[in-house]
């Protein structure tokens, strides 16, 4: 009787502290599209160091050619997560919903250095009404910048939440 009791209480535990095979992939596939981003957003010779190089040389195609390479990744980035499959997966569907959110979030934060960049050209010109309007126009870009980094601060939150129930769920 012991060693039925013994053999049931171990089977039970063997069984409640396995991990999804699934869940784990789908986590990996999740957190692996911040080490891409970062990588080519932020590691060495990245495209954000690409563009600040060109907007130093005032080579303002340049930096508008690194930043479209920075929309192709996160437009890559956002249809590989929108590819995930959440079939038969606890929690699986807000991590996908939050991780999309996320970096959309943060494409909108990065691309809208093109309006900047587009405004520091025309401060070059020699027209003084053209450069008046175009530094009036770089104070209100920092200022949509700023909402921006909060609402990258507030979709990183929301994922880092549903990643976390997500493990839980799924005993990660």
């Amino acid at each position: 009787m012991k060693t039925n009791l013994f053999l049931s209480l171990l089977l039970l535990t063997g069984l409640l502290s396995c991990k999804s095979e699934k869940a784990a992939d789908f986590e990996k596939k999740i957190t692996d599209q911040e080490r891409t981003a970062f990588n080519a957003l932020i590691g060495k010779n990245g495209y954000q160091d690409t563009k600040d190089l060109n907007l130093i040389k005032n080579n303002f195609e340049g930096a508008l050619a690194s930043l479209h390479q920075q929309e192709q990744l996160f437009d890559s980035i956002i249809k590989n997560l929108s590819a995930l499959s959440t079939d038969n997966i606890k929690e699986s569907p807000p991590v996908k919903a939050a991780a999309i959110d996320y970096y959309k979030a943060l494409k909108d934060l990065f691309l809208i250095d093109r309006l900047s960049i587009e405004q520091q050209q025309l401060t070059f010109t020699k027209d003084a009404q053209k450069i008046d309007k175009a530094q009036d126009s770089l104070l209100q870009i920092s200022r949509k910048k700023l909402e921006l980094y909060k609402r990258v601060s507030e979709k990183q939150s929301v994922l880092q939440k549903t990643l976390d129930n997500f493990n839980q769920a799924n005993n990660l």
